[in-house]
């Protein structure tokens, strides 16, 4: 192995150091630009403003993702800006005991919780709402008919995963809307970079996702279902060494925004690219078969979720860069999702390339996304009945299209589009 490098030791004006300064990590217009320019000769930089290693190579990515040894998972939800320590105490003063869990752990804990979790969170039960989520899609397409422009963000990509998580949880009794702004208080909080004001500001709501969160485990002690949290207690058995009231509670506050957060913006995601390219939105509505490699392509060129965090356990080497131990790590899934040494012309949306679900979207290794099936379902369900619904919709081209932006998501936050222009 190399000398271990000093982020400090990189020379100015060298393209690693270059790539660090121009770095915006929580810009994303020109992000995709700005990692094909500099994808083939930095495979690994230093970004100063945030304190992180930013891997770009999709082999690379893929390693680390896939190397739980010497890569810890511990850092992936860890605020990028640290909570105020009175701010975290007052929390925890008033109930608020979220711990780390899935996707943010490392085994053993994580293969332990995971042994229970998949016995829900698997493909053949995720499949099975396939009519649910059907039913759900359609009643929100009926709603639009008869308009003639809209916003496709507010009137279907934001609420519908939130009620297919619903679905999952057995809730029938919240405005899936009062969710969303909860998830997104969350987001802000841990992926974004909030104000101290802000952070303060945001510890009441969060506190009260957390409260209802829990209240929602209490309620299956009394009365279970056939959801997500009653599996969960059913698995546990009063058993506290193989999963723990407080993991139960976790896991379900993680899943009241990883279950439909990353899906919303991975929707909006495809639908503007679709949007974009009238052609390809034409070729969806006169072949259908070809809607779920759009939703991989989709998936593959403009990923919901543009980076996720890994910090190394010792000295390791990642695209002949060597970096000590303790290092933070961003791996940029979408710049891995562009990578050309994989992807032919993959700075080009193609609806019908070959491999388009090679894509690491949903992650990889021991930590990829155990929802990555009703994800897809919902999408592919989404684009089906709005090419049957809306044949000729049109992107409105003259209104912003604005994307949010924090480190981790990407998707837009308004779609306006004419239905039947």
């Amino acid at each position: 192995m190399q000398q271990v490098l000093d982020p400090k030791s990189i020379p100015a004006g060298c393209p690693m150091h270059n790539a660090g300064q121009n770095f915006h990590p929580f810009e994303h217009e020109g992000m995709y630009d700005f990692f094909a320019e500099i994808r083939a000769d930095v495979p690994v930089f230093y970004s100063p403003e945030i304190d992180y290693w930013v891997v770009t190579r999709r082999e690379d990515v893929i390693a680390v993702l896939r190397d739980h040894d010497r890569f810890s998972a511990t850092v992936a939800t860890q605020p990028v800006v640290p909570w105020p320590p009175e701010m975290l105490q007052s929390m925890i003063d008033r109930g608020f005991t979220n711990e780390s869990v899935q996707v943010a752990c490392d085994p053993p804990r994580h293969d332990r919780i995971r042994t229970h979790v998949q016995g829900f969170l698997n493909p053949k039960k995720l499949l099975s709402y396939d009519g649910a989520v059907r039913e759900l899609v359609k009643g929100y397409v009926a709603q639009m008919k008869g308009k003639d422009e809209i916003d496709l963000v507010d009137a279907l990509t934001y609420e519908l995963p939130a009620k297919t998580a619903f679905l999952l949880l057995g809730v029938t009794d919240i405005d899936p809307r009062r969710i969303k702004q909860w998830t997104e208080l969350r987001v802000k909080l841990m992926h974004g970079h909030p104000t101290r004001e802000e952070q303060f500001a945001a510890a009441d709501d969060l506190l009260d996702f957390w409260n209802f969160s829990c209240d929602l485990v209490e309620q299956r002690k009394k009365v279970p279902g056939d959801d997500y949290p009653s599996w969960l207690l059913a698995s546990r058995g009063g058993d506290d060494t193989r999963l723990t009231e407080n993991e139960i509670k976790s896991l379900v506050f993680a899943s009241l925004l990883a279950a439909h957060e990353t899906t919303s913006n991975a929707s909006a995601n495809l639908l503007l690219e679709l949007l974009r390219r009238p052609e390809d939105w034409k070729a969806l509505v006169d072949d259908p078969k070809l809607i779920p490699n759009a939703v991989e392509e989709g998936l593959r060129y403009v990923s919901s979720v543009v980076a996720w965090r890994r910090l190394a356990k010792e000295d390791v080497e990642i695209g002949g860069v060597t970096l000590p131990a303790g290092s933070k790590i961003i791996l940029s899934l979408a710049s891995a999702g562009r990578d050309e040494a994989t992807f032919e012309n993959g700075e080009t949306f193609d609806i019908r390339r070959k491999n388009a679900r090679s894509h690491v979207a949903f992650g990889n290794g021991l930590h990829f996304c155990m929802g990555a099936p009703i994800a897809r379902m919902q999408m592919r369900m989404m684009v089906e009945e709005l090419t049957a619904a809306f044949p000729n919709m049109q992107l409105i081209e003259d209104d912003p299209v604005e994307i949010v932006g924090v480190l981790t998501f990407r998707g837009p936050t308004r779609l306006p589009v004419r239905l039947n222009p």
